[in-house]
């Protein structure tokens, strides 16, 4: 019986993923900012006769607050994590920012998925065969770090934003897999490809035309796209790092898309997120 948290657990993917925990006799903290949602879900983990093992934490991912308060709460209920999965995603292309002064993609896309992996890596530690996922946009070559604007206060589009924030996920990844304190937890990136979930929904005109277009013509269910993910929730892979879109590795190495797999600019990432956040004082979310 393994301890399960899913982050944006109430809908879309991360749902599918916590229930098909509870289906499988697992315990399964779910975290979404939802509170008819998140009665949903535990409704239905009741109807499974999961009740007992199925928990949500409301909360808004894109305030470092918040994390911190998740990563207590888990802390206090679980003695190891398992497997932490990281679906919490919107998309937004209007430029904005959270009240701690953080960019809004950059907050919930790429700074919450930093804390909840650091702020529980001790935990992590303690099982017996980790994994973290993160289902993002992994495998395409857009997007890039501002480096002298990572929260894009002088402005900018809030597309390029969005895209710096997809960015950021991949570099997450590379360079927790690169600590020699995460040796024994892989790191997988999934791309779940085009699949019918509700974050079009906050996309601004015309990308959301193109969006729904991408859906119509390409979109699969959420139960089609989910399953390679489960495969590799059941079955975790070898490497310390490894990428899938669909079915399919991504080559990191490969010319078209090693740029955004750089370990330098992964490295620099990290240290600029733990300036931010211990700037911020939230130490608590650092390693």
């Amino acid at each position: 019986m393994a301890n399960h948290l899913v982050s944006g657990g109430t809908d879309g993917v991360g749902r599918a993923v916590a229930l098909d925990a509870l289906a499988n006799g697992h315990h399964v903290v779910v975290v979404g900012s939802t509170q008819a949602k998140g009665d949903a879900f535990l409704t239905a983990a009741d109807q499974v006769g999961a009740a007992g093992r199925a928990t949500f934490l409301r909360a808004d991912l894109r305030l470092m607050s918040e994390n911190s308060r998740v990563v207590d709460a888990v802390r206090a209920r679980f003695d190891r994590l398992d497997r932490l999965v990281l679906c919490a995603q919107r998309y937004l292309t209007r430029l904005g920012h959270t009240v701690e002064g953080i960019e809004r993609n950059f907050a919930l896309t790429y700074l919450s998925r930093f804390a909840l992996t650091y702020g529980l890596l001790p935990h992590l530690r303690r099982a017996d065969r980790p994994l973290v996922v993160n289902v993002c946009g992994t495998g395409t070559p857009a997007g890039r770090i501002r480096w002298n604007d990572l929260q894009f206060r002088a402005g900018g589009g809030g597309l390029r934003a969005l895209a710096q924030a997809g960015r950021a996920t991949d570099l997450l990844g590379v360079a927790f897999a690169r600590r020699p304190d995460t040796r024994d937890i892989p790191y997988v990136l999934f791309n779940p490809d085009v699949v019918r979930t509700n974050l079009q929904r906050e996309l601004g005109y015309p990308w959301r035309l193109f969006a729904l277009a991408a859906l119509a013509l390409r979109g699969k269910p959420v139960e089609e796209g989910v399953a390679p993910l489960l495969r590799l929730l059941a079955d975790p892979p070898a490497e310390r790092l490894s990428a899938f879109r669909g079915t399919r590795p991504v080559r990191m190495a490969s010319r078209l898309l090693a740029p955004g797999y750089d370990p330098a600019e992964a490295a620099r990432l990290y240290t600029e997120t733990e300036r931010l956040l211990s700037g911020m004082g939230r130490v608590d979310l650092l390693p």
